[in-house]
């Protein structure tokens, strides 16, 4: 199969989480997509940013928090600001994936969707966008495609694909069927999926035709399905706001991975490296942001002694540091975090902690 440029593309962005695992910077009413950690743009820009060389801004769906909607829209000039969907509360990626989709087949019933999430680091953007024409070109075929990211190391905090046999070969990209889903493994199952050769983590990146999808959806997820259908009849009506209301507050949750990717005969991986991250913790800038000669990774300013490996992220003023190893210090103004990197994943147990505590000024 020999690659090309594959016609009606659309993107489809999911942007409604609130990074609870990045506070106390991402906030309820700031959540980590529309916040500049890696660079000076904000993440959810750099996802449209990376995109627009294969796929136009008017190409572009942006699925949010409603809530989130004018901030999305402030920070996406290039996308129509109809392109960016609000949702009244959050049912999981099924139901935001269906809902965006049923935009993009209003515009094209043929179209190709790449789906993709908003808080995601790629270091090599031109790598990324071949391997998205790749994934479109093979869901032309009728697969439900996902991107395999080659693991650097044995990560126990990402799921993983285990590929199966070899369905077909784009020059030197394969194609291979997928075998399995797996929850995220400890170190050392992570460990033998490293040194097997046959898993990848799983990016949670999809290409599909739109017919594919939604003869999936009827199948997996019938219930869903029908409810989605019955949004997508008044779309462009002014009956669209009250079916949206009546509707989408009945649905269940339900992720896109669990209610048809596990499920799915179709499935197929791509296996590509482009310098994948999901900027998951705090203790993932520590290896994305270049370091200083002590190994600390330094945002805004710092005074340190005997302080090595360290994240100091305080934008607006100083933090000085005595002895410190391994460590994360995040300072937002009205809220200072402090805890030791390989507990990073564990800040989402403090924001459950606020509220649990009545401190919903801080959320």
């Amino acid at each position: 199969m020999p690659r090309k440029k594959s016609k009606s593309i659309y993107a489809l962005i999911l942007a409604g989480g609130t990074g609870t695992r990045l506070w106390p910077h991402s906030r309820r009413s700031r959540p980590k997509q529309l916040l500049a950690l890696t660079s000076s743009r904000t993440m959810l820009q750099e996802t449209v940013d990376r995109i627009l060389p294969i796929i136009p801004g008017d190409h572009v769906f942006v699925v949010t928090n409603a809530g989130y909607a004018e901030s999305v829209r402030e920070q996406l000039p290039n996308v129509p600001p109809e392109n960016i969907i609000g949702e009244l509360a959050g049912h999981g990626t099924a139901p935001s994936i269906g809902l965006g989709g049923l935009h993009i087949e209003k515009i094209d019933p043929d179209a190709v969707m790449v789906s993709l999430h908003a808080d995601h680091f790629i270091a090599r953007p031109a790598d990324f966008r071949r391997g998205l024409l790749d994934a479109a070109q093979v869901a032309r075929a009728g697969y439900l495609v996902t991107l395999g990211i080659k693991p650097s190391h044995p990560e126990t905090g990402y799921g993983y694909i285990h590929r199966g046999e070899l369905v077909d070969q784009l020059g030197e990209q394969p194609v291979y069927r997928v075998a399995q889903f797996l929850e995220k493994p400890d170190e050392a199952t992570a460990i033998q999926f490293v040194e097997c050769g046959e898993y990848y983590w799983n990016s949670g990146i999809f290409a599909w035709k739109m017919a594919t999808l939604w003869e999936e959806y009827e199948h997996y997820q019938p219930r869903l399905c029908e409810q989605l259908r019955a949004i997508g009849k008044d779309l462009g009506t002014r009956r669209e706001k009250t079916t949206m209301a009546r509707v989408w507050g009945k649905m269940a949750n339900e992720t896109i991975d669990v209610g048809i990717m596990e499920k799915s005969q179709r499935v197929v991986t791509l296996p590509i490296d482009v310098g994948w991250s999901d900027v998951g913790s705090w203790a993932t800038l520590l290896d994305l942001l270049p370091s200083n000669r002590e190994n600390n990774v330094v945002v805004g300013e710092h005074i340190g002694v005997d302080t090595s490996s360290s994240l100091i992220y305080s934008p607006n003023r100083l933090i000085a540091t005595v002895g410190l190893t391994d460590m994360i210090v995040v300072d937002a103004g009205d809220a200072i975090l402090v805890c030791p990197k390989n507990r990073a994943q564990e800040v989402k147990h403090l924001v459950e902690a606020l509220k649990k505590n009545h401190k919903h000024k801080y959320l």
